[in-house]
């Protein structure tokens, strides 16, 4: 057991884009991408819950848009993610990995930023954990 947590990208395929892709003589609703995964890395979690999820750790989709992409990215990258306890979440010493890992865990923010920016109503953000 342990803290997985995703960030998830979703494409709705409308009925007005005309014909939709079928999966097993089913139409394709939406498209779900894996943007971004990691493992216990309690900081980033408790940040992304308590700036935008409302404190409320429930293992609940927490919807993102750009501008809270580049929110998350930079406190990743200045070193400002909240201490945060739970169980299975991890230790000290993964903190650390993490640490070092900043740039690239940034990264996957900024560019989810990216991804989203100027898309309509199709295109949304979310991230998840489990445990």
């Amino acid at each position: 057991m342990g803290l997985d947590m995703y960030l998830t990208g979703s494409v709705w395929k409308s009925k007005l884009d005309g014909e939709r892709e079928e999966v097993e003589g089913y139409p394709l609703q939406h498209l779900e991408l894996e943007i971004g995964y990691w493992r216990k890395h309690r900081r980033l979690h408790g940040y992304i819950v308590k700036a935008f999820g409302g404190g409320v750790d429930e293992c609940q989709k927490i919807e993102l848009d750009a501008d809270a992409c580049r929110k998350i990215a930079k406190a990743v990258m200045d070193d400002a993610l909240p201490h945060t306890e739970g169980c299975f979440f991890g230790n000290g010493e993964i903190d650390e990995i993490e640490r070092q890992e900043r740039e690239a865990h940034s990264k996957t923010f900024e560019d989810a930023a990216s991804w989203l920016d100027g898309k309509d109503w199709k295109y949304s953000l979310y991230y998840q954990a489990s445990w």
